[in-house]
């Protein structure tokens, strides 16, 4: 029991220091006192499941993360690391958008002769959401994974619908109900490997 103390002080005192808070702001964010703090992260106390549920939330770490030795690790996680990678997304579809406008805007300013120069627009849907299917791949858990694929699936229908007028195109959104089905199965049948 002391070791798992010391492990834990240890690991809240690093994760704090590079969330660069104190003692005092941490404790005003989980509405302990200072003194609190103090004790978990010289091992006098442990804090409760509730707390390092909401500290592993707080920093983007898993609770396993907080009880676990990494005196050999160099590394602490940074606190924060979901946001900018939501922001690394983002950018990266605001890009694609970007490039949907500069080339509207050389088709429309330069006269040239394309009926619909707008459905790059349209087109930048799915190729976002080939984005956000790499980058959940690289960083999401499978709900993002999965919404990743629902997007380009219902982007990719809807664009193709747009664009293409022949009789029944609607048909393009009955295909897409299948494989919207596959989809969620593949996701939800899907045994997570083990780690090692």
């Amino acid at each position: 029991m002391e070791e798992l103390r010391v492990t834990v002080a240890r690991n809240i005192a690093n994760c704090r220091r590079a969330a660069g808070l104190t003692q005092l702001q941490l404790a005003e964010k989980l509405n302990y006192s200072d003194k609190a703090v103090s004790k978990w992260e010289r091992g006098e106390s442990l804090p409760d499941v509730a707390v390092l549920c909401e500290l592993s939330r707080m920093y983007g770490v898993t609770l396993d993360y907080l009880v676990s030795d990494h005196t050999g690790e160099k590394e602490v996680p940074a606190a924060g690391k979901g946001k900018k990678r939501a922001v690394i997304a983002a950018m990266s579809c605001l890009l694609v958008w970007l490039a949907a406008t500069l080339a509207f805007s050389f088709l429309y300013f330069f006269g040239a002769e394309v009926q619909r120069p707008w459905l790059g627009f349209v087109w930048a849907l799915p190729v976002c959401g080939v984005l956000l299917i790499v980058f959940s791949a690289l960083w999401g858990g499978k709900v993002l994974r999965t919404l990743s694929v629902s997007f380009l699936i219902w982007t990719a229908a809807l664009s193709v619908w747009v664009s293409f007028t022949f009789p029944y195109s609607w048909l393009v959104f009955i295909v897409a109900i299948p494989l919207q089905a596959l989809a969620l199965f593949w996701f939800l049948l899907r045994v997570p490997h083990a780690k090692k």
